[in-house]
């Protein structure tokens, strides 16, 4: 494994595993070159928005994308069994897959320095490791979905979706390794295919998913899931006008999912409270969404944040980012994913408050993207 910045210094460091693979943290002054269009960087202003990527492949390489995704109500209540309502957004991983002689499946990733926290840009070999094994697994799932006796591949992936986040990295670039392995066989996987080959590399990562993360990244648009596999894609006139803020404290949303599991046998009562309310409030967005009504989305939005709070998922951090958030303007704001850290969204009633918005978020030391909807999911 190699994990090396893109100033031509590199550190090598022992792979447990003896495969081939490495990690490339690309600096941010480097980030304009790095294999995508870019719609607008303001390195100071810390707002990264990005438009498509630009892939420069051999005729032999295929590639695949994937969006990241948000959770507008649910989290993790749909671990538990309520439904959730999520939606891919237009952050991107790309994975490109070319042949290789060395029998093997080898696996590189580049991942941009700020996507990645302070934690893994220090970390051992081994947990390093975990980066990258996912998408081996991901691989080896296809070949064996597809009998494939030629094992032969390199995985390379770029991924500009926040690590450890709540933003859907994992997902997306094993969804779109799935797919990316299957065409390099000559093969176009149904998305219920590659939802559930997700599985493999998912549960790896996070014990036992709900598979609402895949299903967004896989399906893209808006969608209401119940585990293990209800999905119902939810179409809207008029899309949410979402920001997000990274709040800069990434973490394991298999630690967090596995307490919040804990919890909830020890407190059967309170949570089953929380279990009814969540279904009645997932129903609601769900309403809300199609109407556009932004009120009262919001309204639910900031709900489900106070139920997170109170099973102990939210930390002071995203709650000052929450907070403010709402004074600025935003009609409902809550954290997305699994909680203790990632990220926050708030709902903008218009582009001139989230403007303003995203102006107090970085002064509380926000990185901010603003996103839209993917409507594609994974091809």
């Amino acid at each position: 494994m190699r994990i090396r910045s893109r100033h031509g210094r590199s550190t090598r460091v022992q792979d447990p595993r003896g495969k081939t693979c490495k990690i490339a943290f690309v600096s941010d002054e480097r980030r304009h070159g790095w294999r995508q269009a870019v719609s607008c960087w303001l390195r100071g202003d810390r707002i990264y928005e990005v438009r498509s990527f630009s892939p420069r492949t051999s005729p032999a390489t295929v590639s695949s994308r994937a969006p990241g995704k948000i959770i507008l109500s649910g989290e993790q209540f749909v671990v538990l069994g309520a439904p959730a309502v999520a939606m891919a957004v237009n952050l991107y991983s790309e994975i490109d897959v070319r042949p290789s002689q060395s029998g093997e499946i080898e696996v590189t990733a580049d991942i941009p320095l700020h996507l990645v926290s302070d934690v893994d840009k220090g970390a051992s070999a081994a947990n390093n490791q975990e980066l990258l094994e996912p998408l081996r697994l991901a691989a080896n799932a296809t070949l064996d979905h597809l009998a494939s006796k030629e094992r032969g591949l390199h995985v390379d992936a770029n991924c500009e979706i926040p690590i450890g986040a709540g933003l859907g990295s994992s997902a997306s670039t094993t969804v779109a390794t799935i797919s990316a392995v299957a065409k390099s066989r000559g093969i176009r996987l149904d998305r219920r295919e590659i939802f559930k080959l997700a599985f493999i590399p998912e549960n790896y990562l996070h014990g036992h998913p709900s598979g609402v993360d895949q299903a967004t990244c896989t399906f893209g648009g808006i969608i209401q899931f119940r585990k293990p596999s209800k999905i119902n894609p939810i179409n809207v006139k008029r899309p949410p006008t979402i920001l997000v803020c990274d709040s800069g404290i990434h973490r394991s949303t298999k630690a967090l999912v596995g307490s919040v599991v804990k919890r909830s046998r020890k407190q059967t009562d309170r949570f089953q409270t929380h279990l009814e309310e969540i279904t009645t409030m997932s129903n609601a967005v769900v309403k809300a969404l199609k109407t556009e009504g932004d009120s009262e989305l919001g309204s639910l939005m900031n709900r489900n944040h106070e139920l997170l709070r109170q099973i102990g998922v939210s930390i002071p951090r995203l709650d000052r980012l929450v907070a403010r958030a709402r004074e600025a303007g935003a009609l409902g704001a809550k954290l997305t994913g699994a909680g203790g850290g990632g990220c926050i969204i708030a709902l903008c009633p218009d582009k001139k408050t989230q403007s303003r918005i995203a102006r107090e978020l970085r002064r509380e030391g926000g990185t901010i993207y603003n996103v839209s909807l993917d409507k594609q999911g994974v091809y």
